[in-house]
């Protein structure tokens, strides 16, 4: 049975519907502006925004920023997390490591090496912000054609596959991809994972990087964000 709208209900719902209020996209509230942070700008002045996402890494996989905790104090109403991605391959002694955790791995099996490697650098990452007291319910993993990752498609999926299952094992409830439709490519193959993805764009502007809110769902997922360019070392980001 619909219940019956009382008056202020009603009220609301004509101003969403008539100025076409839209909905959010994950913990972001669409049309609003952030921006991202890392090891790059620990000593730049953050503005205000209404998210900020900080980069748990210091460049690469297992490894920490500097200023992660600094950086993450100020955005504590909207905050959320990234982590720098990459696969070596089996053949690197520091990826052969990771061959018995969580899951036991013959040394044929590249895929299940590669899934351990992207668990422990996931897990890694999420004790990392964990130490300092930093936590946020959605994080997304940046996957970059300048970090390290092997000629093989299946084999960089299920790394980043591991590393999704490890946060989410923290108890982290949103894993996203941050990348572009074509490093996308070039890394998975294409991966159809239907994650929600954070797209990087060369626009100038919000109104710009709003236009690739379609048609650039790279992992078949929907489009929560898009960042565009960089303002005083600082790069922004547009909710779509």
């Amino acid at each position: 049975m619909k219940a019956k709208l009382t008056g202020i209900t009603a009220i609301l719902m004509t101003i969403i519907f008539s100025t076409g209020m839209a909905a959010a996209q994950g913990q972001y509230i669409a049309r609003t502006t952030g921006v991202d942070v890392s090891w790059p700008n620990c000593t730049a002045s953050i503005p205000k925004t209404a998210f900020g996402i900080v980069g748990v890494s210091n460049g690469a996989g297992f490894s920490t920023s500097p200023c992660l905790a600094a950086e993450a104090s100020h955005f504590t109403s909207n905050l959320s997390l990234y982590v720098n991605t990459g696969y070596p391959g089996a053949d690197s002694a520091n990826a052969i490591l990771y061959a018995a955790t969580p899951k036991l791995c013959v040394a044929a099996d590249l895929n299940c090496i590669a899934y351990n490697y992207g668990y422990n650098a996931g897990s890694y990452a999420y004790a990392a912000a964990n130490s300092v007291g930093v936590h946020a319910s959605t994080w997304w993993l940046d996957v970059e054609t300048m970090n390290s990752w092997t000629s093989d498609p299946l084999q960089n999926q299920s790394s980043l596959q591991g590393e999704t299952d490890a946060l989410k094992a923290n108890g982290v409830s949103t894993v996203g991809v941050y990348s572009t439709t074509a490093q996308w490519g070039m890394i998975t193959a294409g991966w159809q994972n239907l994650m929600p993805s954070w797209g990087a764009t060369t626009w100038k502007t919000a109104k710009q990087a709003a236009t690739y809110c379609t048609g650039h769902q790279f992992t078949g997922g929907p489009s929560y964000l898009m960042q565009y360019k960089a303002v005083r070392g600082i790069d922004q980001d547009y909710a779509c």
